[in-house]
């Protein structure tokens, strides 16, 4: 098993416990694709920074989520989304 896919079944774990839905990001040949996690469909984009917009607005709409972006070069970003805390 690749690190990638163990630290995404990591995730997942983690993430069902506490709720948190996972949207990643990722290059493969045809470009950047944007993935809810538990989802099938795909949202496609030419570039990184229409890609990354994308994940961010899907991890605004199912808080609490987490959104990974996975660069060409290995790295990876990881960032958190909280429901809003009512004072």
């Amino acid at each position: 098993m690749s690190l990638a896919i163990r630290k995404e079944s990591e995730r997942r774990e983690v993430g069902t416990a506490n709720g948190r839905r996972w949207v990643i990001v990722a290059a493969d040949g045809r470009g950047w694709y944007v993935r809810l996690e538990g989802s099938r469909g795909l949202d496609r984009f030419p570039n990184v920074t229409q890609a990354i917009h994308r994940g961010r607005r899907l991890a605004h709409q199912h808080k609490p989520s987490g959104l990974v972006v996975r660069y060409t070069d290995g790295e990876e970003e990881e960032s958190h989304y909280e429901p809003a805390v009512s004072p």
